[in-house]
């Protein structure tokens, strides 16, 4: 029976998301060209899905090995252990490509953007009396997974929910979320929010940094002009008495441009 399961589910994970080079575990020939040939397909795939369903899906398939490995012996147990440290060496990868943005904000400086970004919000906090925000930019990352899975899918609505049967806001989805991509916060009551939103945006120039900032200024005037009303989640947001950090990604997709902005506190 064991060896029935670990054949279904080595073939099930070779079929559908390796793509990794074999030349470090020995393998037969034969087998090699197989993988070279299953692997080429799902190169072709891989473009078509967003960071966020990559990470979703390793993060499954490491649970589900973490599982079985110690319930197997010899080859089968050294198999599925090299499988996992596969995956999560994939997940480590998929993480190092959110931070780097300069395939996808191309001809901007994008610590310009973040400067403006920040000043933006402190100037209206510094109105308040309220600290400044921090830049983390060691969870720009988190932002810069979900504008990609919002860009990708071109989703205008429904923006914060993170399967599609939610709610609009179901805070323990979107930490169980943040979990998943190895982000938690030692808070006790609301450790985090998001705002998102999306525009227009189109730039052939050679520096097109002015151009987003002024497309990005558009999304923060919005929120703004939620302050002094009835319904004013983004500007609560942005005037915070409670969160110390923010991070934030941008994902452009044909003549659109998604920004997603994370704020909390005590992360870790």
């Amino acid at each position: 029976m064991k060896k029935f399961l670990f054949i279904f589910i080595f073939g099930f994970v070779f079929l559908n998301f390796l793509w990794f080079t074999n030349a470090e575990y020995p393998v037969s020939e034969k087998v090699r060209t197989r993988i070279d040939g299953i692997m080429s397909i799902v190169e072709k795939q891989r473009g078509e899905k967003s960071i966020y369903r990559q990470m979703d899906r390793y993060q499954n398939i490491v649970n589900s090995f973490s599982l079985l490995k110690n319930n197997l012996d010899g080859e089968q147990k050294e198999m599925i252990w090299y499988l996992v440290y596969l995956f999560e060496n994939k997940l480590i990868k998929l993480k190092e490509m959110s931070i780097n943005q300069s395939d996808i904000l191309k001809n901007v400086d994008r610590d310009r953007v973040q400067e403006e970004i920040l000043r933006w919000h402190n100037e209206e906090r510094n109105k308040l009396w309220l600290s400044d925000y921090i830049i983390n930019d060691k969870l720009n990352y988190s932002a810069l997974v979900w504008a990609d899975n919002l860009a990708k899918n071109n989703r205008k609505s429904s923006t914060h929910t993170r399967t599609p049967w939610d709610w609009y806001y179901n805070y323990d989805k979107i930490l169980s979320w943040f979990n998943n991509l190895w982000i938690d916060f030692d808070y006790k009551r609301t450790a985090f929010t998001e705002n998102v939103a999306y525009q227009v945006y189109s730039c052939n120039k050679s520096d097109c940094t002015q151009d987003m900032i002024n497309a990005l200024k558009k999304w923060f005037d919005f929120w703004m002009s939620e302050k002094g009303g009835s319904y004013r989640p983004h500007y609560n947001a942005i005037s915070s008495n409670v969160f110390t950090d923010m991070w934030f990604g941008v994902w452009i997709s044909g003549k659109w441009y998604w920004i997603v902005t994370h704020y909390g506190i005590n992360v870790k």
